[in-house]
């Protein structure tokens, strides 16, 4: 475990958290490329974790470990934001329903998470934040309950499962499991971005 990582990890969600709000506006995505430039090699983000996760080497455990303590400090480091501007103002979502299913928003995860790696992999950090935001603003537009889009896919995940910690989550186990579910649909589609070159 690299405490400097999860320092990196627990400042980067802590200013995303604080100053952003969110992630489907313009003030998010420049709050996100500017802690990206800032703190460099941080993934700050929950999704972008999952990435690094699918796309490694899945046999190793040491990098299992160090991804897994990126998560938790994502979720501390935006705990820690939302208990200092207070609880009243980040509304939790309301926690989604653990057994439910629908295939659409799966493969749209994993259709965001393959376009989102994508330039993640290719291009500079500040490119990666504004297509986070478009992102989010479709996914947004895309539904009347912003509670069917994975927690890991409205890029707000840190914060969610922060708030969700200090008191504001409905169900604490089913945002667990849409989290983690958001999160792996993302990190297959990532895998399937890296994979889809080498067959073509």
């Amino acid at each position: 475990m690299d405490m400097d990582n999860m320092m990196n990890e627990m400042g980067g969600a802590f200013m995303v958290a604080w100053l952003a709000g969110g992630m489907d506006s313009l003030g998010g995505a420049l709050v996100l490329a500017a802690a990206w430039m800032a703190i460099g090699g941080a993934h700050i983000l929950p999704v972008i974790t999952w990435g690094h996760i699918m796309t490694g080497d899945l046999s190793d455990t040491d990098a299992w470990t160090d991804n897994g303590m990126r998560l938790v400090a994502q979720v501390v480091g935006a705990a820690m934001a939302l208990m200092m501007v207070g609880s009243g103002s980040h509304d939790a979502a309301a926690a989604p329903d653990m057994w439910s299913f629908d295939l659409w928003t799966a493969l749209g995860a994993v259709a965001a998470g393959a376009l989102l790696w994508t330039v993640y992999d290719r291009c500079d950090a500040w490119v990666t934040a504004f297509v986070i935001m478009a992102i989010a603003m479709t996914a947004v537009a895309g539904t009347d309950d912003a509670a069917a889009i994975p927690a890991a896919l409205n890029f707000g995940g840190a914060s969610d499962m922060g708030g969700a910690l200090i008191g504001g989550g409905d169900d604490m186990a089913a945002s667990l499991v849409d989290w983690v579910m958001g999160g792996v649909l993302a990190g297959v589609g990532a895998l399937v971005a890296t994979k889809v070159p080498d067959l073509v």
